[in-house]
């Protein structure tokens, strides 16, 4: 497996240091690089500044306050910070983390460039309806309450489509985009680090418009991703969740 997973990585000697080339990507494709820079004492981890740049380019404000606020909490939870010309994401290391950092650094610009979905004015969703009314069904049937677009993430800029109020609450997302799908992945780990006792489950209408990798992913940064087959197998799936214990 080790040798495996190496290979989906690639470093390229530089004359600062380096460049590691991981398996993460941009929404158009691009390989998230994070640059290794030798500092007097250890390291310096960032992206060169292609985040935010991207960021900008999708017509997101960087300096708009729900970004700001999702930077502020990349320091809290991934030990990320964003450098004094609000341009660059980094952290540093020694020759002992520079690894851990290196992946923390990718992975605080792929939760970045996933606020580009900001931009977007979410549209009425035939999907997202249909499943809002098997869960409020479900939800009526268990005798618990049923609450919409609830803020989920630490920084209150990322909305649940419905949220149970369960013994282990449940978080649901109608995935109607790729987009979408990684906002499901980072209110997961949003949870998690709060050692909140969530469920977050992603609901895909359909595999083939999100994208194999995309959806194969989700499966790991959320409690379940699942690609809607039946009304009655969505209720089935809801309904098992409420009645599980928390933990």
């Amino acid at each position: 497996m080790k040798p495996d997973f190496c290979k989906s990585l690639a470093w390229r000697e530089t004359a600062e240091g380096g460049r590691l080339i991981t398996p993460f990507h941009f929404d158009d494709g691009d390989n998230i690089v994070i640059f290794a820079r030798r500092l007097s004492q250890g390291w310096q981890l960032d992206d060169n500044g292609e985040a935010l740049f991207r960021l900008a380019a999708s017509g997101v404000d960087p300096e708009s306050e729900r970004v700001q606020t999702r930077i502020a909490d990349l320091q809290s939870l991934l030990g990320v910070r964003c450098d004094q010309d609000g341009e660059t994401l980094y952290s540093l290391a020694d020759d002992t983390t520079i690894a851990e950092r290196s992946f923390a650094v990718a992975e605080a610009a792929s939760q970045l460039i996933a606020l580009s979905c900001l931009r977007q004015i979410r549209q009425p969703s035939g999907f997202r309806e249909r499943v809002m009314d098997i869960v409020e069904q479900v939800a009526k049937s268990a005798n618990i309450t049923m609450r919409r677009d609830v803020a989920a993430d630490e920084s209150n800029s990322i909305l649940v489509d419905a949220y149970l109020v369960a013994p282990r609450p449940i978080l649901i997302v109608a995935a109607t985009s790729a987009q979408r799908l990684m906002e499901a992945e980072i209110i997961f780990l949003d949870c998690a680090r709060r050692k909140e006792p969530a469920y977050v489950l992603a609901l895909v209408e359909d595999v083939r418009a999100i994208g194999i990798k995309q959806y194969t992913r989700a499966n790991y940064y959320t409690d379940k991703t699942v690609e809607f087959a039946s009304d009655k197998a969505i209720a089935d799936l809801i309904g098992s969740q409420i009645s599980s214990p928390a933990h």
